[in-house]
């Protein structure tokens, strides 16, 4: 059983306590941060067991003895007995209800016995009809329509934080089992979007049988759809459909480029190509000319000579113009600045010299400020900045002013043992509804680096959402914006707000805005960035870490920086210590 799987069954149990009306939030919430703890957990849980047994499930941070036990269970049996135990008082119905984002559990219920839905589908088709008119008020209406598209449009998808290991971990082993000349994975997943559909790889080799067997012989081959001399189709793991297509290496390039994208991307291509008397395809290029030179075909009274590309910087150079990275892929105008030999130098993941947004286990984060301190370490990082919750946000264990001055102490004992690395203390705080911090200004004044984020009232209309973050962005102690947008992939839908207003006031003010690292969020969108970025904003990669493990997650983060047209020098968290401080004027 996967870790995904492990982790939606544990959320599908908080569910199941929400509808029974379970007494005390904290056995709800244990279930859910032991769900969000399990499903990016590095490491394959049925190893974990197989090394340690239960003891080794037990001590993964935020799984207590009762869950390690679930899901030992699971592990062994693939199903849960207790889960069935609570299904059996809970209509199923009200269960899918709550996969709605927004929806809770009084409204799944509302919704089941009032409106009497049988299943989403049915309960979309009531609203639209006006049948839950007197029920169920305008705004919740639409909002429960929203939720269900959210739903919809990542059906069928993995986020990309669940396919990249996958892809990876193929590729690596049919590197190890045979002679392979190239192997990449290609499309969507190639240019590091934040949503993935099938998995597609490509390789190149003289002896096509053998990888083809290897590829569906391969441990975590669920089911083989489809076998041929030089393609393979299979379901992997996590229910991953993934394509495998083999090619001669003189075409690989070609192919390579092809299949890498985007839609829009190759169409422009494309399109260039012909004002300059070539054609591109997945086979090689074509030179339309009036002479015949090494002819191989006529067509319509043009002469053509063919070009096969074993690389993909042969495509791009035979049509004149610079290599450009998969992530800018996009017809975004990526194909005119490579004409003119302008591309930008993109950020990368060794430029990041610290992370500056971690949460300790003083607030909702699971691991001591020592443990992430000596994992930064080891990463390489040259500071890093411990960033709990404020009292605001009573849920993740909000910190107040009391409680910050004994957190420094903690600081200051911690960075004693680690002397190579700067511990910099700081806070997330909470944005108000009205634009206002959770925290004093004596207190923030004392903290290296502030960073702000709305955790509440979501859905305010464009004009207060945007005064809101401006009046956050003004504030002389605010340093970052964290998760800007807000939005959280398949959950909810980023804020209502006038992103160049916001762009013009943080370049005004000095304030960087994140890209959050995390799998749900990647936040803000690398359109976005892009914006931004016309405007002189800065920006801080960090990865909103709640657990050690999270510190991996740096890599997303810097593929949405590259994906919007973002250079080391965009970056505030590639600086060194004393340049971030002077930047930050603490």
């Amino acid at each position: 059983m996967t870790n995904k799987e492990i982790g939606q069954t544990l959320y599908k149990i908080a569910k199941i306590l929400e509808l029974s009306n379970e007494k005390g939030r904290f056995r709800i919430v244990a279930y859910e941060r032991a769900a969000q703890t399990i499903e990016s957990y590095v490491e394959n849980l049925s190893e974990v067991y197989k090394k340690g047994g239960l003891k080794a499930i037990n001590d993964i941070p935020g799984v207590g003895e009762s869950i390690a036990e679930k899901i030992e269970e699971l592990l062994k049996t693939g199903k849960l007995k207790y889960l069935d135990e609570i299904s059996a008082n809970v209509p199923v119905n009200e269960v899918q209800f709550m996969q709605i984002p927004g929806v809770g559990p009084k409204m799944a219920v509302k919704i089941a016995k009032e409106i009497k839905a049988q299943d989403i589908d049915d309960l979309e088709a009531k609203i639209k009809k006006g049948k839950a008119d007197e029920t169920i008020k305008e705004k919740t209406r639409n909002n429960i329509l929203r939720g269900i598209n959210i739903m919809r449009k990542l059906t069928g998808r993995m986020l990309i934080t669940d396919a990249l290991p996958i892809a990876e971990k193929i590729v690596a082993y049919l590197k190890k089992q045979t002679d392979l000349g190239k192997i990449d994975f290609v499309g969507s997943l190639r240019r590091m979007n934040e949503t993935i559909g099938d998995i597609d790889i490509v390789a190149a080799t003289s002896e096509p049988k053998k990888i083809i067997e290897a590829f569906v012989k391969m441990p975590g081959v669920n089911n083989v759809l489809a076998e041929g001399p030089n393609k393979a189709m299979v379901i992997f793991e996590q229910n991953a459909h993934v394509d495998l297509e083999i090619v001669p290496e003189k075409e690989y390039g070609s192919l390579l480029q092809h299949l890498t994208g985007s839609k829009e991307h190759n169409i422009a291509l494309r399109g260039y190509a012909l004002t300059i008397g070539r054609s591109v395809s997945e086979h090689g290029l074509k030179i339309l000319s009036a002479k015949r030179e090494s002819a191989e075909s006529e067509k319509n009274g043009k002469m053509v000579s063919r070009i096969t590309c074993p690389d993909e910087e042969c495509v791009y150079r035979n049509l004149k113009m610079d290599w450009i990275p998969p992530e800018l892929r996009e017809n975004r105008g990526e194909i005119q600045v490579a004409l003119e030999h302008r591309l930008p130098k993109l950020i990368s993941e060794k430029d990041i010299k610290g992370d500056l947004h971690v949460h300790s286990n003083w607030s909702d984060g699971q691991n001591t400020i020592s443990d992430l301190v000596r994992t930064s370490e080891k990463i390489g990082y040259e500071y890093v900045v411990i960033s709990d919750h404020t009292v605001g946000l009573g849920i993740a264990n909000g910190l107040d002013e009391k409680d910050l001055e004994a957190r420094q102490k903690e600081i200051e004992e911690v960075q004693k043992k680690y002397p190579k690395i700067k511990i910099l203390s700081s806070v997330e705080v909470n944005i108000k509804a009205n634009g206002d911090l959770d925290i004093q200004d004596w207190m923030l004044e004392k903290l290296e680096i502030v960073t702000a984020s709305v955790h509440t009232s979501f859905f305010q209309d464009k004009d207060t959402t945007t005064k809101r973050m401006i009046r956050a962005i003004s504030h002389p102690h605010v340093d970052i914006i964290g998760h800007p947008s807000g939005r959280i992939i398949g959950q909810r839908e980023p804020y209502q707000v006038d992103w160049p207003k916001v762009f013009a006031a943080c370049a005004k003010y000095k304030t960087a805005l994140e890209i959050s690292a995390f799998p749900n969020r990647l936040d803000l969108t690398d359109t976005l960035c892009q914006e931004a970025k016309k405007y002189g904003v800065k920006f801080a990669i960090n990865t909103d870490s709640h657990q050690i493990h999270h510190l991996d997650l740096m890599r997303y983060g810097v593929s949405v920086a590259r994906r919007g047209w973002l250079q080391k020098e965009d970056i505030i968290n590639t600086l060194d210590l004393n340049d971030l401080l002077d930047w930050f004027g603490r």
